[in-house]
């Protein structure tokens, strides 16, 4: 909004000088100039009359456009999205400068805290933003969905504090999970699902596309969530059962003319496609089956970081070492170094070529 801009146009529109409608306005012409140059406001009070004067409503004269103005915001958040993984840094900036021009969005909030939540070990600085972040979008957020998934962000963060700093917010967890409402998101009658159902057209087609690719993406994390859960009971037979349907799902909604990071109807299943692999040769390991282990292991590496392709070149080395400390982390929680090392070697070489 530039209340200063709108009233010149509309000043102009009557052919009027500063003069005159400082004149009619009962304030002087330098006044009327500040407003247009932006360097000074309206007093509130004033407002009503300028829009009964220039025969506008309040939102004309403000040149209020919610549609408008929803599209900008999300501009900014797909923008931002394109470096979420690579970039921190641009990612961020560009988030702050778009609460700079919209400094109310809850979107725009939402999506910073959720940047903060994935970044938290690169340090205290950043928890700290996080942890305010957060509870402040929970206090004020009148959108449950933004509401949600800040609280399941801020349950990230809890486990991030109890395994990298030894804090104990089990009972933090506990709490947060008691205040969500029970299988919100799949209320049938949103306005995505009927969107796809009943609209014509383009619009109606792109809808129905994201209702797909976002229960996809919600059927393997269910089938692979059932298989950790086994894991972790050491009922193996059955975790590895729940994996393999994960895997079979990512794979058979993969788009077959694409490769590496594009291949996924959303991004960043690469990761969930590539480690869900491994926990499969994690079971394969425990229950003595070992044939075809070196095999998946190689698979997995190659889905993992043929992501490269998505990554900027200047970035380029410090994503490739964060990816690698990352797959070795998971490599090695799921105890297959036990089988074998991890030989990361060539991937080692692409940093260095």
């Amino acid at each position: 909004m530039n209340l200063g801009n709108r009233i010149r146009e509309l000043r102009m529109a009557k052919n009027l000088t500063q003069v005159q409608l400082g004149a009619y306005l009962n304030i002087s012409a330098q006044a009327i100039s500040k407003w247009e140059m932006g360097v000074s406001y309206p007093d509130m009070t004033m407002i009503p009359t300028l829009a009964a004067f220039f025969k506008v409503s309040l939102d004309e004269l403000f040149d209020f456009d919610v549609k408008n103005i929803d599209n900008e915001i999300e501009d900014i958040r797909l923008e931002s999205n394109k470096y979420f993984w690579d970039n921190f840094k641009k990612a961020e900036q560009i988030l702050l400068d778009g609460l700079k021009l919209y400094p109310a969005s809850i979107q725009l909030k939402t999506e910073l805290f959720e940047l903060y939540a994935y970044n938290v070990e690169r340090g205290d600085e950043i928890i700290t933003k996080a942890l305010e972040l957060g509870s402040y979008i929970i206090n004020v957020s009148q959108d449950i969905f933004c509401t949600c998934r800040t609280k399941a962000n801020m349950i990230l963060i809890y486990k991030f504090l109890e395994r990298e700093k030894s804090q104990d917010h089990y009972e933090n967890i506990q709490k947060i999970i008691e205040t969500l409402p029970y299988m919100y998101p799949y209320m049938l009658q949103d306005k995505m699902r009927l969107s796809a159902a009943y609209i014509k057209g383009e619009e109606g087609m792109k809808e129905a596309k994201t209702l797909k690719d976002i229960e996809w993406q919600e059927f393997f994390i269910a089938c692979s969530t059932v298989g950790i859960r086994y894991f972790e009971t050491e009922d193996y037979e059955n975790a590895l059962i729940s994996f393999q349907e994960s895997v079979d799902v990512i794979e058979r909604f993969m788009y077959p003319n694409k490769q590496g990071y594009d291949a996924y109807p959303i991004g960043g299943t690469h990761a969930n496609h590539a480690i869900t692999i491994l926990r499969i040769v994690a079971c394969m390991f425990r229950l003595n089956r070992t044939e075809g282990m070196n095999e998946l292991i190689e698979k997995a590496k190659h889905i993992y970081f043929d992501a490269y392709d998505h990554i900027e070149l200047r970035n380029y080395n410090e994503t490739m070492h964060e990816m690698m400390e990352y797959f070795t982390e998971q490599y090695i929680k799921l105890k297959l170094n036990e089988y074998k090392s991890l030989d990361l070697q060539e991937i080692q070489n692409r940093i260095t070529d």
